[in-house]
């Protein structure tokens, strides 16, 4: 690293701080809420296959399947 890193992260260790509390949320809990369905099809949720989503103007959570994440175009 060099001096001029060390120096801002020694000033960073130096300062006292507020205990900063990060907030989260339990993905069960919250898959439970959304009664273990998908947000767009409405179809069950597969352990390890959702993804959680969060919209940035609304901070709304949704829980969507692979199955609506990925988007394939019918062949014609």
């Amino acid at each position: 690293m060099s001096i001029e890193t060390m120096n801002y992260i020694n000033a960073l260790k130096s300062r006292k701080l507020r205990d900063v509390k990060v907030a989260s949320f339990d993905r069960q809990d919250f898959i439970k809420k959304q009664d273990n369905k998908c947000s767009k099809c409405k179809k069950d949720l597969r352990p390890g296959y959702y993804k959680i989503n969060v919209d940035p103007k609304t901070k709304e959570k949704s829980a969507i399947c692979s199955d609506c994440l990925i988007t394939i175009p019918e062949r014609r």
